[in-house]
Formats: C-alpha cells, structure tokens, sequence
C-alpha cells in the first residue's frame, strides 16, 4: 500500500498481547471483544507489527474462502513445522496443493467403510477396559480415556497389522508419549520427530515383504500425482504420517472429552442419544455405513459440543500481499487470528451462545449458518482433510458406548479450560460409570 495514503486500520491503538502466552490469549481475547468490537489489533510486547483478532464471519469467510491464496498460515506456525514437518497442515502453496491433491482421495466412502469394524471395537475395548473400576465404584478418568481411544484408533488405522508386530517385537507402544506428555513444545516436537525412523523401517519392510495392508500408510505410500503419476518424496510420506498421528489423534480426544462431559449435565439430550443409537446400532451386530447415517441427533449434539468447545479454539493466517475489505486495510505481513472459540459465541448468530441445544444444528436451522460464524474444523479449501472420518469414528463410539455405560460427573471437580494448541480441560475430567 502507499507510503503517502493513510491506511485505515482496526481499533487497538494501544492493546499488547502476548501471543506466545496462549494459555492467557484467549481469556484476553474475550474481553477486548466486548470492549473493541468483533475486528480489532494488538502488538506483541517486542514487536511493532500488528496482529489483527477477527471474530466477524464475513471477514473470517473472506480469509479463509474468497481470498484464500492471499493469506498463508500465520503466528506459532514454525513451532508447528519443527513437530510435523512439511506436512499438509502446514505445508504451503504449490507444494500444499499437490500434497492436497494426493492425500484428499485417502478419506473415501471405502476407507470409512472398511475402518467402520475397527471404530466398534475401539469402543468396546475401551469399555472393557473400565470393567474393573466400574465394578468397583471407582471413578474413570474421562480425559485420559479419550486420549487412548483416539490414539488407538488413529495408529491401527494408520498402521494396521504392523502396530501389533512393533508392540510385540519392543514390548511396548513408542507411540504412547503422544497420549504421556500433553505438552506440544519444542522438547515434545524433538521426542516425536523420532519416531520417523520407526516410520521408516515400517515402510521399507513393507516393501521388502510386497505386503499391501489396507490402511492409511498403505495409501500414502501408494498416493500419486494424477498428471505426472509421481509419488511423494519418502520424507513427505513420513510428515503426512505423522501428521496424521496428531490431528487424528488430539481432535478426536478433544471432542469426545467435552462431549461426554456435555451429556452428563443434560440427561434429558443423553436419553435422546441413547433411543437413537438403540434404534439404528444395535450391539448384536455389526454396524453398516448406512446404520452411520442415521445417527443424525447423534450428530448434531458433536456439531453442538464442537460449536461450544471447538478442537482448534483458534485459527492463523499471514496476509502474503495487502488486502482490503469493506473499509479495512490488511498490509501486507499483517498476522491474523481467527478464534473460532469466540466466533461460536457470537450473539448475533448464535442466541444464548453459553447453552448446549443440539437443535442448532437440526436439517432446518443447519441450512441457515453463516458459513463464517462454524469453523471447528475451518473453511475454505484447507477445511481438516479428515473431518468425515473423524465424525464417524465420534458418531460410533458415542452410540457404541452409551447403550451399555450411563455417566455421571463426580461432584466437586472444577471444570477449567487450557486453550493451548488445542482446547482441552485444565484438570482431567473423571466420571462415575455403571452398566445399564
């Protein structure tokens, strides 16, 4: 933009926040919003740039939809890199595209289908796991439990057959420290990036061996550029893997956490759930893809948890070029964020933004969103490349599980939030459980 014409910028004069700080942002956040409006900036405390904080869902559908290629991942993005790697949450412009391009055909109507049997016995071991506790009146620790589900699930469809052959041969899982260490630091980053050798050796056997499991790693080693037929570089294999590892792991775990503890505090929406699951997956048998498709109030209460407690509380993005819209300039270098925490609680598109109402999200009122104001798992075209299989894997263990557990809070716990890189509680939650 001009040096000589005046940019017209958001209010903010004067606000400092310390982004690195996360667990602090969003508590800061939700107050400026109040006072500032839903489009305002802040500094850092050592730089002088400025951070936009956008809760205004044109503006967020115009980042993150209409002008898209204008804007690349912003604040914190590096910390991620050195975790991931060059995989396709981070990756970037032409190499995003072909990443995108070859891994978007993973996430298919058969990859759901064949992982369908794996998502019910994830949920019943993970009941049986409970049995002792439960027959002891013991609580169970609802966080801790969520973590392992997901992980499980994730590593098994990822790596199928090879997962137990590496648990066997080491005695033990190295992929735990996933689920050990909640921290997502540098020291973390280091410890998992590790675990590309393993990664490794698993895909040269594999080729040693001519042995093709039908699975996820099995599908990105086979993933080819349509034009030229080229397949990914080894390396890029093993980020997309690993990527694969967390976001399939800590969305899921994170969802089902506040989902579980949603019900608990509405027993009326728990009993719907459980006469849908009852109707449509019944324990004796094996469930279809079209039984999934019934869940539909099943459904909407994860749309309803995610609305209250996205995954990802916030997004970011860095203007590559200077951008205008409706009166606001965005310089070029300008670094965005975009909470989607506080874009849910947006009153004027979300009436009473504090109460879980599953009903938001019933056919009629769903048609109705503002595509702008529900991003749990963004917009646009770099929207999570594994929502559907994250959904039904969620769908599947809520039905699976609340036909034969009833939940209850154990009384006297404080409920906080920890808005690091993803939302989870501050404290684990722990439930007491009984058999129906």
């Amino acid at each position: 933009m001009p040096d000589s014409e005046p940019l017209n910028l958001p209010p903010g004069e004067d606000i400092v926040i310390d982004y690195h700080q996360l667990e602090q942002v969003l508590p800061q956040l939700t107050g400026l919003v109040a006072t500032e409006g839903n489009v305002f900036k802040a500094k850092f405390p050592d730089q002088n740039s400025w951070v936009y904080n956008v809760c205004d869902p044109d503006m967020a559908k115009h980042i993150l939809v209409t002008n898209y290629k204008n804007y690349k991942k912003g604040v914190g993005i590096k910390q991620i890199n050195v975790l991931l790697g060059r995989g396709i949450i981070v990756s970037e412009g032409e190499l995003w595209k072909r990443q995108r391009k070859m891994m978007q055909p993973l996430f298919s109507h058969k990859l759901l289908t064949q992982q369908l049997p794996l998502m019910t016995h994830c949920a019943d071991k993970l009941i049986a796991s409970w049995d002792n506790n439960i027959r002891a009146g013991k609580p169970i620790n609802l966080t801790e439990s969520m973590s392992q589900t997901a992980l499980d699930f994730i590593l098994h469809a990822l790596f199928s057959e090879d997962l137990e052959r590496i648990i066997a041969e080491t005695g033990e899982n190295p992929f735990l420290m996933v689920t050990d260490d909640s921290a997502r630091d540098l020291l973390f980053a280091r410890r998992f990036r590790q675990l590309t050798h393993l990664v490794s050796d698993m895909m040269q056997r594999r080729r040693a061996e001519n042995r093709q499991p039908f699975d996820l790693l099995t599908m990105v080693m086979n993933a080819t550029e349509k034009r030229s037929g080229e397949a990914m570089p080894e390396k890029l294999q093993i980020d997309e893997i690993l990527t694969m590892i967390i976001a399939g792991h800590e969305t899921t775990a994170s969802v089902l956490n506040w989902t579980w503890y949603l019900l608990t505090q509405h027993t009326d929406i728990e009993q719907q759930v459980l006469a849908e699951s009852q109707q449509y997956m019944p324990l004796d048998s094996e469930p279809s893809m079209a039984d999934i498709g019934q869940l539909k109030f099943t459904e909407q209460v994860l749309d309803e948890s995610m609305r209250l407690y996205p995954p990802v509380w916030v997004l970011t993005r860095q203007a590559l070029a200077d951008d205008h819209y409706k009166g606001t300039d965005i310089p070029a270098g300008t670094d965005i964020l975009i909470p989607p925490y506080l874009m849910h609680r947006n009153v004027a598109y979300w009436p009473d933004p504090e109460v879980f109402d599953p009903q938001r999200f019933s056919p009629e009122n769903k048609a109705k969103h503002h595509i702008g104001a529900y991003l749990p798992f963004a917009i646009g075209p770099r929207r999570c490349i594994g929502d559907s299989m994250a959904i039904q894997e969620m769908a599947v263990h809520i039905s699976r599980i609340i036909q034969k557990i009833h939940f209850e809070l154990v009384p006297g716990q404080t409920v906080e939030l920890e808005p690091l890189v993803n939302l989870r509680p501050k404290q684990d939650i722990f439930l007491h459980a009984t058999y129906r």
